[in-house]
């Protein structure tokens, strides 16, 4: 009795993955250059490693109705068909960030008028400027980060804030008295030395906060101070 596995038949697809026969070999017949419902290429091997696609077991009876469906990796070297699905591409989420913190200044004004005798949300310092941008941040993005470090500028722990996996990091200041332009060029300096050094940061965001409108010229500084920074690309956001 021969119990040997019996041989598939060749399977026949085109490009974009319709199948034009899994019956290649038993129905050469049944062979087109070209698909016939959106004229792609035809083709019955990997075109990596020049394998046989497997078509239909020869079975006792009937033919079965309908097609083998085509494989989406070749079993010899592993390589995706052209028909296989790609994954998308991870939007970037800087244009996101950027009209997020745009609208900060607006978010931070409605605040202020809360309902009853309930004491407004005001941002006075760095801190609430955090805890707004945490809040806000969990609204387009699915993965946010907490980077917690302790610059020499500051008197006490920061908190800054990772997105895309690390990728991106964004920092944020609260601007306090005009005349800053100097300190805040400094510690702009370090934040950016800072994330160079850290594995796989590419982008360092830092919004200054500036309801007040004390700094002079916010388009020019945002220009002055949005510039690489060896592998780091650093851009800075003024929100008034």
């Amino acid at each position: 009795m021969d119990t040997s596995c019996p041989t598939a038949d060749v399977l026949l697809v085109c490009r974009n993955g319709h199948v034009i026969t899994d019956r290649l070999r038993g129905c050469p017949e049944q062979a087109l250059g070209h698909c016939d419902r959106c004229g792609a290429e035809t083709l019955s091997a990997c075109p990596t490693c020049g394998q046989e696609l497997p078509g239909a077991l020869p079975l006792p009876g009937p033919v079965p109705i309908g097609h083998t469906r085509p494989p989406l990796y070749c079993s010899q070297c592993g390589a995706a068909f052209p028909w296989t699905p790609r994954p998308e591409p991870a939007a970037d989420p800087l244009p996101a960030l950027e009209a997020l913190l745009r609208r900060v200044p607006g978010v931070a004004r409605q605040l202020r008028f809360r309902h009853g005798d309930r004491p407004p949300f005001r941002v006075e310092d760095e801190r609430d400027l955090e805890d707004l941008l945490r809040a806000l941040l969990a609204v387009p993005f699915d993965d946010v980060a907490l980077e917690g470090r302790l610059p020499s500028y500051a008197p006490a722990r920061r908190t800054d804030f990772l997105l895309d996996r690390g990728a991106v990091a964004l920092t944020s200041r609260r601007v306090l008295s005009a005349g800053d332009e100097a300190r805040l060029a400094r510690e702009l300096a370090e934040d950016a030395a800072y994330y160079q050094a850290r594995p796989g940061c590419r982008t360092l965001v830092c919004c200054l906060f500036d309801p007040e409108g004390r700094l002079p010229d916010p388009r020019r500084l945002e220009a002055a101070w949005s510039r690489p920074h060896d592998d780091l690309d650093v851009r800075c956001l003024v929100v008034s």
